[in-house]
């Protein structure tokens, strides 16, 4: 109900742990997680002893999440003024059980929570401009529309510097190509580096089509001539990006193009 109340919001709720596996899927979510909720309920057991979930918090603030919010039941603060929790666990909301939800309503809203903050990179739309020359002249220019995918810092309190940007790999019909993993090219720029700054976007040069020619091709840091396509058949295919600054977690993307010629094709985000 509070999913569903806060949409587009995405929640990850570790209801069951079967496995080392299950375990590793809870890290990797909360790595990229942009808001934290941590409730620690009172057990039959009063053993003074860390649970998962206090490891889990601990990550959270070690990977510098920001956007928490922690929440103790009533009577087990005496139970936990001990070991980890006492040095990571400051001011907790308390709470009982009857009143939870309610409370977590609150406290959202008073944070203002909502979908357009990110403590990530984010590929927010692509995007093409008409079909212009590029090249070297000491090489040969090419007509080509390239395609661009535009990438925010949503966050107001720092900047992504050194951002890079590769295509991880290239998918049709179930087979997965790596055919150029080198840097990409920022878009207006001769540049494969990018400082992104608070509240700002940077656009990569994702691909690009010949039109006075044939296939999709990279403008990247693989320092080769005749520059080789990454794609030259028409078809599907699933575009894998990845993306890394200083002091963000490591993002990917994916954009599924269907190329049928420079005169055929479309591309979308997602």
């Amino acid at each position: 109900m509070i999913e569903h109340e806060f949409h587009p919001m995405k929640c990850y709720n570790a209801d069951s742990i079967q496995g080392f596996d299950d375990v590793m899927s809870i890290t990797e979510h909360l790595a990229v997680s942009d808001y934290y909720l941590f409730i620690d309920f009172k057990r039959e057991d009063s053993v003074p002893i860390s649970v998962f979930t206090h490891q889990e918090f601990a990550l959270a603030r070690g990977w510098q999440i920001k956007e928490m919010l922690a929440f103790q039941e009533k009577g087990l603060k005496e139970l936990t003024s001990h070991g980890m929790l006492s040095y990571v666990l400051a001011h907790p909301t308390e709470f009982e059980r009857d009143s939870l939800v309610e409370q977590v309503r609150e406290e959202i809203a008073k944070k203002g929570w909502n979908a357009n903050y990110s403590r990530n990179l984010l590929a927010g739309r692509i995007k093409h401009e008409a079909a212009i020359p590029y090249g070297y002249p000491e090489r040969q220019i090419h007509v080509e529309e390239i395609w661009h995918v535009v990438v925010e810092n949503r966050r107001s309190d720092q900047a992504a510097w050194n951002t890079i940007a590769i295509l991880d790999s290239v998918t049709s019909n179930g087979i997965v190509n790596k055919p150029d993993r080198t840097f990409l090219k920022w878009a207006g720029q001769q540049a494969y580096q990018q400082t992104i700054f608070p509240q700002d976007f940077a656009e990569i040069d994702a691909f690009a089509i010949r039109v006075d020619g044939s296939g999709v091709f990279l403008h990247s840091a693989r320092d080769f001539y005749p520059r080789q396509a990454i794609i030259k058949e028409p078809g599907y295919y699933n575009l894998r990006f990845l993306l890394y600054a200083n002091g963000f977690p490591p993002t990917d993307f994916t954009v599924t193009l269907r190329y049928d010629g420079p005169n055929r094709r479309t591309a979308t985000l997602g």
